[in-house]
């Protein structure tokens, strides 16, 4: 009887495809979009991910995972961070 029964001998595809995270950024720092590529590697979603920019900060996420960094904010972000005038202590 089990040979009547053919069973594929690689039942994965051949192209096997990866969820990726697109986010993209305002100036100001906060997420303007959000959607999610397939991808058959980091270089493919790479690819895709570039064409998705349209001149705003873009991060690419697999998982948990930052695969890369498109475009830049025209100013940092760390030129608004600064020192107070008063370090706080921890004596008391």
């Amino acid at each position: 009887m089990a040979d009547l029964l053919k069973f594929p001998a690689n039942s994965r595809p051949r192209h096997v495809r990866r969820a990726y995270q697109v986010h993209r950024f305002v100036k100001s720092g906060g997420m303007l979009t959000s959607c999610i590529i397939t991808a058959r590697d980091d270089s493919d979603a790479k690819r895709q991910a570039a064409g998705l920019i349209a001149g705003n900060r873009t991060e690419l996420w697999a998982s948990n995972r930052l695969v890369a960094v498109f475009g830049a904010f025209e100013n940092p972000i760390a030129s608004a961070i600064r020192l107070h005038a008063e370090r706080p202590t921890t004596e008391h």
